[in-house]
C-alpha cells in the first residue's frame, strides 16, 4: 500500500479495510464461507478501536450460516494471518464476546 498523504487517518483506515477485503477476495483457495465471514468482520470494525465485538453465534444468524461454520471460517482466517482474536471474559449475562482485529499483510 502507498501513503497518499491527502487522506485523513480515518480515510487511511477505511482504505486499509476496503484493500484487505479485495485482498481476501483475491484468494481463491478460501471458501466463500470464510470470505463472508472475513467481509463481516471487516464491515463491522469500529475504526477508533480498530476491532468488532460479535459473538459467533451473532455472524452465524446474520450470514445465514451454523456456528461451526464460523468457527471454521474464524480460524482459517486466523492461520492466514489475516485476523486476530482476542476473548474477552464473560459479561452481562454470561456471554462471551471475541474482539477481532483485522492484520493488514502490507504493513506487516
Amino acid at each position: 500500500m502507498r501513503n497518499t498523504p491527502d487522506l485523513s487517518p480515518a480515510g487511511e483506515w477505511y482504505r486499509n479495510r476496503d484493500e484487505w477485503i479485495r485482498h481476501i477476495l483475491g484468494r481463491d483457495y478460501l471458501s466463500s464461507d470464510c470470505q463472508r465471514v472475513g467481509i463481516f468482520i471487516a464491515m463491522h470494525m469500529n475504526r477508533i478501536d480498530g476491532h468488532t465485538k460479535h459473538q459467533q453465534s451473532t455472524i452465524a444468524k446474520d450470514l445465514g450460516l451454523s456456528v461451526e461454520t464460523v468457527k471454521r471460517a474464524v480460524k482459517r482466517l486466523r492461520e492466514e494471518g489475516l485476523i486476530d482474536r482476542q476473548q474477552v471474559a464473560r459479561g452481562r449475562r454470561n456471554r462471551a464476546v471475541n474482539h477481532y482485529m483485522l492484520i493488514f499483510p502490507w504493513q506487516a
